[in-house]
């Protein structure tokens, strides 16, 4: 039996454990109920715990178990799921006013596919509004409790992060898994543009919304991709390219891989520690034998505001049906957005659909000199809560000052137009112990590799081991 308290096992040991009955889905779906009962009291990452439901689902994996019906590496292993996401019979309220009562007839395609490998969900967890922001009221950041988790899946990454569950369902738009997985120390995957199903999912942006894990590791990440990548019928944005075994090139030595370092946008106006975290990540990947080469990405600075271009018209069409008789029932800054979705012009919204054209070009030119890029996932630490919750500022030692929806989004946007995968994983730590991150971005459809340079990364590292001060 494993010494690592069961909270804190990951989903390939605590798999293995199950795998060969030498720890029940019940003794860990109880461990992972206790941890939720201490933890949540600081960290609020929870906006429902099913734990009947749970250990009924834990009990159902491990008689199956028994009998010799397992599943796979998700079978019996709890994980929870973003408030944005249906769970049949289950209240999902979007973290809005406006879908208080909401209980869906189905599960989403992403949470029905975690089912059907035997994950048992214990909860839903917080989103910011309608996945409109960064900061995830009222979820605090395990390793500071008075700082943000980000967002808008700053509930699953902080759940994950404070050993509250081992794998989580996250959305991302512009950021919305990669900047929680880099506030809070873990791993967060942005497939494909199509390689998920977001059917069942509240809608940001139909264009660019994608579903992805958030774990502590690479290779539980690659293990949910695994599980939940795929065709859907349901969904006409999913693409039916074949799926490969995620895992398939994990421990290949990365010799011969040739990785890029854009330079401009990705790197101005940073934070000195995310800097210094770059500097030692570059030099780790010439270590494991990357070529190590710079290069530019031209239109990458243009990406935050053709991706607002995107995102604020098709969310105003999608909140139309409540904007006109409920819009008091909105947060502020949400509110905000979607009154300005109504007054943008056709023509504004076309014209940046071709600035996001032009972004995929560059990236194809890009990925097609380089195997891989590699960027910071943010630009700066965990920044404190004052005043109102959702606005908070960060001020960089230039002088530049910006708020923290573009701190945390400015560098992961360009990536969202792209469409092309990436994957969020820890890289070190702020002066003052907060985590920062690498953000490893690939070729359409290439996930193995990323996950194959990421883990290899990991091996040689150890700020994914590494666990928040609770």
């Amino acid at each position: 039996m494993t010494t690592t308290p069961l909270h804190y096992l990951g989903i390939v040991d605590a798999a293995e454990l199950i795998r060969r009955k030498e720890l029940s889905p019940v003794e860990l779906t109880d461990a992972i109920l206790a941890r939720i009962e201490a933890m949540e009291p600081k960290v609020n990452a929870f906006v429902a715990v099913l734990a009947d439901a749970a250990r009924l689902e834990a009990q159902a994996a491990e008689a199956e178990i028994r009998k010799g019906r397992y599943r796979g590496p998700l079978h019996g292993v709890p994980i929870a799921v973003k408030d944005i996401i249906y769970s049949k019979g289950i209240v999902t309220k979007a973290g809005s006013k406006q879908m208080k009562d909401f209980v869906p007839t189905e599960d989403a395609t992403a949470l029905a596919k975690l089912r059907q490998a035997g994950a048992v969900l214990v909860g839903k967890v917080v989103t910011h509004e309608f996945a409109y922001g960064v900061t995830s009221p009222p979820t605090n950041n395990p390793w500071n409790l008075e700082t943000v988790p980000g967002g808008s899946s700053g509930g699953s990454g902080a759940a994950v992060s404070a050993g509250e569950v081992p794998g989580a369902l996250g959305t991302d738009t512009g950021c919305s898994v990669r900047n929680p997985a880099a506030l809070n120390g873990i791993t967060g995957v942005r497939a494909t543009q199509g390689r998920v199903s977001t059917f069942g999912v509240v809608p940001l942006s139909w264009s660019i919304d994608t579903v992805g894990p958030m774990t502590r590791s690479v290779r539980d990440a690659a293990l949910m991709l695994n599980v939940i990548a795929g065709w859907d019928p349901k969904d006409p944005g999913s693409s039916s390219a074949p799926v490969p075994d995620f895992t398939a090139d994990l421990g290949k030595e990365l010799k011969g891989l040739k990785l890029g370092i854009p330079r401009g946008h990705f790197s101005a106006h940073l934070h000195p520690d995310v800097t210094h975290v770059m500097e030692a990540a570059i030099r780790k990947f010439t270590d494991l034998g990357m070529e190590v080469c710079d290069l530019d990405l031209r239109t990458a600075k243009h990406a935050g505001s053709a991706f607002m271009g995107i995102i604020v018209p098709e969310s105003a069409a999608y909140h139309q049906k409540w904007m006109h008789h409920a819009a008091a029932e909105y947060g502020i800054d949400v509110r905000l957005f979607v009154e300005l979705g109504e007054l943008m012009l056709a023509k504004d919204y076309l014209a940046a659909q071709k600035v996001r054209t032009l972004i995929r070009e560059d990236f194809g030119r890009a990925l097609g000199e380089v195997d891989m890029l590699l960027t910071p996932t943010i630009a700066a630490p965990a920044a404190k809560r004052h005043g109102h919750p959702i606005f908070v500022n960060v001020k960089y030692p230039d002088g530049f000052e910006e708020d923290v929806f573009w701190a945390y989004c400015r560098l992961t946007m360009p990536i969202s137009m792209a469409g092309v995968p990436t994957l969020a994983i820890p890289g070190g730590f702020s002066q003052d112990g907060l985590p920062l991150g690498l953000q490893l971005t690939g070729r359409a459809f290439d996930e193995r590799t990323i996950f194959r340079v990421a883990y290899a990364y990991q091996e040689a590292t150890d700020w994914h081991l590494r666990r928040p001060p609770l």
